[in-house]
């Protein structure tokens, strides 16, 4: 009798053990964070492709009583405060709660107002959205029908399987700090209420860093436009490798006058007189992440977007 109530109790004990290491390697992730944060979206309305930019930077904004932490939308590749449109902000409380505050659209695309993120969910838990965005009651709802852990940048995260309404089958996935699978404010209600319109997340960037991107793209740049001042892209300059640790290398058909890179803030670290078809620049003191190089040649500007690992 004494060596079962022994094992019961060693059996007990080894299980709470396991239990606190499983627990110990899982911390929650807000998606309001201190630093810059870029989400690269798509989606189509009314059959046209739109891309869109946002970036979450550490800012405070007061928005009808509410502090939030500033919005904003851009299209450049990479992301200028100066340059970009203020929309709004994004807050989060203490029952893990994401909200937006803003504009309701921008270049021809609806977005989602309110509560974009929830957190706090079980599964079976409904995700309503507010009655007074673009329906007029609660019948249409997000269910959650499965939370899974899932590890994204060597980190470990809860993932929630969102499916329409009692039905089952799946709409989205909300990501614990990174957001909805289908974009940061894709209009999930205009979805069910016209039957059309698709949102993507394409990729998610915190501080520089590369966190996500999605399986079946091999870049996170805006393919229509770039900088400022860039002309064109285009497959005249070879760039390799890429992702680069220590060098990175350009060669190009035509002659390369000068090269300038820029991180993600748009912020110019460096430029460099070629006179050369290529050259090889040393990257091991960037700071890993994103940037865009501008090549000047002789027959134009050309960008070409990397990242550092």
């Amino acid at each position: 009798m004494k060596a079962n109530v022994y094992s019961l109790v060693l059996g007990v004990f080894i299980t709470l053990f396991t239990f606190n290491l499983n627990a110990q390697d899982y911390q929650y992730i807000p998606i309001v964070k201190p630093g810059v944060q870029i989400w690269t979206t798509t989606s189509t309305s009314e059959y046209y492709l739109r891309y869109h930019k946002f970036a979450l930077i550490d800012e405070d904004t007061l928005i009808e009583g509410d502090m939030y932490k500033k919005l904003f939308w851009f299209q450049d590749s990479v992301f200028n405060p100066l340059t970009a449109e203020c929309i709004g902000g994004l807050r989060e409380n203490s029952q893990k709660q994401v909200f937006y505050k803003g504009k309701l659209d921008n270049n021809g695309e609806a977005w989602y107002y309110g509560m974009i993120l929830d957190f706090s969910l079980n599964i079976g838990d409904k995700f309503i959205f507010p009655p007074w965005q673009w329906i007029s009651d609660s019948s249409i709802y997000l269910t959650v029908i499965d939370i899974d852990t899932v590890e994204i940048n060597n980190i470990k995260r809860r993932q929630f399987t969102m499916g329409m309404n009692d039905l089952g089958y799946e709409v989205c996935k909300f990501t614990e700090g990174v957001g909805n699978n289908l974009g940061l404010l894709f209009d999930i209600t205009m979805r069910f209420v016209t039957g059309g319109g698709h949102g993507k997340l394409l990729c998610y960037e915190h501080n520089g860093e590369l966190q996500y991107m999605a399986d079946d793209i091999t870049n996170c740049s805006n393919p229509f436009v770039g900088l400022d001042d860039i002309s064109h892209e285009d497959d005249s300059i070879t760039l390799y490798p890429n992702p680069a640790k220590d060098d990175i290398s350009f060669s190009c058909s035509f002659m390369i006058k000068d090269i300038e890179i820029y991180d993600i803030m748009g912020r110019r670290v460096l430029k460099t007189e070629v006179k050369d078809y290529s050259k090889t620049i040393n990257i091991s003191s960037y700071t890993k992440g994103s940037y865009v190089a501008k090549l000047n040649t002789e027959q134009g500007l050309v960008s070409k977007k990397f990242i550092v690992e």
